[in-house]
């Protein structure tokens, strides 16, 4: 009885890691609003998350099997219970740990993206941070991306200097076999100098 349940979990666990999942993103983003939806298909299933409806949908041969739709009141509390964790254990970032973990970042991103399957890609990001020095490494990092990426994709980064903000346009689809992340994310996970700056982040 056990062997069998080893086998078929065995099973199960190579065809999650083997088979390839579709992601595809269609969203933007201004004044706090988020629009569009996320999905992943696999197989036979799709799951699917829509930005302003907050509303949850996974379906099965084409077939809606679940659809989960969150309260606003219950959403309200959520974000409420969730800004006074943040306000309370909100910490500064030293500069020089964030100048240090960017090559580690930067690698996994490269490795991530080789990993994918980029399908579609067409993206108009707006950002700024509180801090101008770290809007700038931001800047470097971001604008080292598209030299990773093949030709017939659109990706546009611009760098407000002057105050915090966030917004964005994207539309992508992508492919990706699960046991391809695995290697990149090891990799990450035990680089030194992401285990020192992430050690010494925790502590402060």
């Amino acid at each position: 009885m056990i062997g069998a349940i080893l086998i078929i979990f065995t099973v199960f666990v190579l065809v999650v890691l083997l088979f390839p999942v579709t992601i595809s993103v269609n969203s933007a983003g201004t004044g706090g609003k988020i629009t569009g939806y996320f999905s992943l298909q696999w197989i036979m299933f799709l799951f699917r998350y829509a930005f302003k409806d907050k509303q949850t949908e996974i379906l099965v041969l084409g077939k809606r099997v679940v659809r989960l739709t969150h309260r606003d009141k219950l959403q309200k509390s959520e974000e409420i219970k969730k800004y006074k964790r943040i306000k309370k254990s909100k910490k500064i970032l030293h500069l020089k740990d964030t100048f240090y973990l960017s090559r580690p970042i930067l690698r996994l991103f490269k490795d991530l993206i080789h990993s994918f399957r980029l399908k579609h890609l067409d993206i108009d990001i707006t950002f700024g941070l509180h801090n101008p020095a770290c809007t700038g490494i931001m800047a470097g990092f971001m604008y080292s991306i598209p030299g990773f990426l093949k030709a017939g994709h659109t990706v546009r980064w611009t760098a407000d200097f002057t105050k915090p903000v966030l917004e964005w346009n994207l539309k992508a689809q992508a492919a990706v076999t699960p046991i391809q992340i695995l290697p990149p994310a090891a990799r990450f996970i035990t680089n030194g100098q992401v285990l020192r700056s992430g050690l010494h982040i925790f502590r402060d």
